[in-house]
């Protein structure tokens, strides 16, 4: 099995766009809001470096975790025909 399908598998690249977009979205409404709430430019540079530092915490996190029916546990714990991916991947894609 290939690096990048066991990526897709695992729901990291799923995982990783849901944050991007998160984080991209969150950094706007900053961005709009902090003049009027006369918020420091260091706090937009803040949470950036924050999502920067929380990115690969999160892809990490996809790929050792898996989201079973009997709650988080780890993918080595998980066996392959057992395995729920499909269905989990579609709850982050609703999110």
């Amino acid at each position: 099995m290939s690096f990048f399908k066991e990526l897709k598998r695992r729901n990291v690249v799923k995982v990783a766009s849901v944050y991007l977009v998160t984080a991209w979205l969150v950094m706007q409404i900053i961005s709009v809001i902090s003049p009027f709430l006369k918020l420091p430019t260091m706090f937009g540079t803040i949470v950036t470096v924050v999502f920067m530092i929380g990115f690969p915490i999160a892809c990490i996190f996809a790929w050792a975790f898996e989201l079973t029916p009997e709650g988080i546990r780890p993918t080595n714990d998980v066996e392959q025909g057992t395995s729920i991916t499909n269905q989990t991947g579609r709850k982050i894609n609703l999110w």
